[in-house]
């Protein structure tokens, strides 16, 4: 009778265990079942990282949209009001203004004129039009528009490592999922062992010790599931501050798929890489923007030609005229500098020549990153096809060593062990397709492409 429980036990312990993960995710219907395109897809229109980026663009947009109104008139105003602590006198020597025949001199005799202490005004108003700074607004526009596309790049850089951090998170949450699986097996097989030592212990045909040795590794086995546990629901946490949404929020992960037989052309994702990865572009940008600050700083020995237009006006000081109007042409110039223009004309030089190393650098830095990820590719891909032997050779030992015990020539603890192993087996085949999974997601990312794979 003991002999045909213990095997009824062993069969139902021999069960697949995606039976089990069906029936436990059908019982559970409060979760939201979140695939990888779906986290993805959340994680875009809601990370706050991304959202903050993205609102860089917009600043540099309206940045942009400023330096382009400097090729417009401008327009400058002055209103200065003030009153007079003391009277102002104004003093005209005799004949100031003329002497005329029939007349003689005005006036006849020194004259002063006093302004008494009143509140006074001074209004003043010019536009100008700017001419030879037209070229230097020019090349701060298009200085403008290189700092716009320098945020687009960081943007699509965002997007990328967010797209990438997403996925290996979701990996993640597999892997530890899979291995607490693995370690929910080998508790009910300790515990099934335990069961069987405890009788034959009580019928003395086993030892005292054996049993203790097995209800130690049954208490080791569940310290590792309320681990496993733990990182579980702390990188569910991470996920979904990922996402950008309450990290409380409940979900379940779908199971990825096996891979399938593809080919990379390194050559052409090397290509590929260096014309549109963020970081290259980047680089790029940031040397036109160097060699437009240079352009600029030399612009500077320009004259500042205008048109300019003013007109001020003064009230309650009669002596000074009331109204006055000009027209012409505005010139500004410094000859004389100390060489202050020529030294920083030669720091900006210096800094077109750090850009255009630093782009070499990242032209580099991406050839050695995506070769680099392409052979840990390779080999995430060949040790998914060992291990995936491996599960096979264990599933067949099982289902050897199965028929023995079903035959009495083998033991029960030989058939848990083994079961063990296959639960082990299974775990480290998940954990290697992930690992390719996540490595796939490197190289796309090395690669700047960011669509989902």
């Amino acid at each position: 009778m003991t002999r045909c429980l213990v095997a009824a036990c062993v069969i139902a312990l021999l069960a697949p265990t995606g039976v089990a993960a069906q029936s436990a995710g059908a019982g559970d219907t409060t979760l939201e079942q979140l695939s990888l395109e779906r986290a993805v897809q959340i994680a875009l229109e809601n990370n706050r990282n991304l959202q903050s980026a993205r609102l860089q663009v917009s600043k540099a947009e309206d940045d942009l949209g400023a330096a382009r109104t400097r090729r417009l008139p401008a327009f400058d105003t002055e209103v200065n009001l003030s009153q007079l602590l003391t009277p102002a006198q104004f003093g005209f020597p005799k004949g100031a203004f003329g002497e005329y025949p029939g007349v003689g001199p005005i006036p006849s005799a020194e004259t002063t004129v006093e302004v008494p202490r009143q509140p006074t005004a001074y209004l003043w108003a010019q536009v100008s039009q700017p001419l030879s700074q037209l070229f230097r607004i020019g090349l701060t526009v298009k200085n403008a528009e290189a700092a716009r596309d320098v945020e687009r790049e960081r943007v699509r850089g965002h997007t990328l490592s967010l797209v990438n951090g997403v996925k290996r998170q979701y990996f993640a949450i597999l892997q530890t999922q899979s291995a607490l699986a693995a370690t929910g097996e080998a508790i009910d097989l300790y515990k099934a062992l335990d069961r069987t030592l405890q009788v034959r212990v009580a019928q003395k045909v086993a030892l005292r010790s054996d049993s203790l040795d097995v209800q130690y590794r049954l208490a080791e086995a569940e310290l590792s599931r309320a681990t496993q546990q733990n990182a579980l629901a702390s990188q569910k946490e991470q996920l979904n501050q990922m996402l950008g949404r309450d990290v409380r929020t409940l979900f379940a992960v779908d199971a990825v798929s096996a891979i399938s037989a593809f080919e990379v052309d390194v050559e052409a994702a090397q290509r590929n890489a260096l014309a549109t990865r963020p970081d290259v572009q980047e680089a790029r940008l940031k040397l036109q923007q160097a060699e437009l600050d240079r352009r600029i700083k030399k612009a500077e020995r320009i004259p500042d030609v205008s048109i300019a237009a003013s007109y001020s006006s003064n009230f309650n000081i009669d002596v000074l005229p009331k109204n006055l109007a000009l027209v012409g042409v505005q010139v500004k110039w410094e000859p004389f500098d100390w060489g202050r223009r020529n030294r920083e004309l030669a720091s900006k030089t210096h800094t077109v020549d750090q850009a255009r190393l630093n782009v070499r650098d990242a032209e580099d830095q991406t050839v050695l990153e995506i070769n680099s990820r392409f052979r840990a590719l390779n080999e995430k891909r060949a040790l998914l096809r060992v291990v995936e032997m491996a599960e096979a050779t264990a599933r067949e030992k099982l289902r050897v060593k199965t028929n023995q015990y079903q035959v009495q020539a083998a033991l029960l603890p030989d058939v848990l062990q083994l079961r063990a192993e296959l639960a082990d087996s299974t775990d480290r085949y998940q954990q290697a397709l992930l690992a390719f999974w996540t490595a796939k997601a490197d190289f796309d990312q090395a690669v700047g492409e960011e669509a989902l794979k």
